[in-house]
């Protein structure tokens, strides 16, 4: 199998799962995944920003992590 054929069969999948960060400020952000435990493995990612300031890259404002969610798209 070609590498393209290859890509365009892994793009075709189905996003199963979705990694939802809710802001100190009531926004959001969420993150498609392929699988549980490609989520899961995002999500870790995300849980080390909870408490933490950041700066939100679109607004330049400061923004805190206060929680990160798995749920299973349906």
């Amino acid at each position: 199998m070609n590498i393209e054929a290859f890509l365009a069969e892994q793009l075709a999948r189905p996003m199963t799962h979705r990694v939802v960060t809710t802001y100190a400020d009531g926004n959001t952000k969420s993150h498609d995944t392929f699988g549980a435990a490609q989520a899961e493995n995002w999500a870790v990612g995300e849980r080390r920003k909870i408490g933490r300031d950041l700066t939100d890259r679109t607004t330049g404002s400061t923004v805190r992590v206060v929680s990160v969610e798995v749920a299973a798209l349906a």
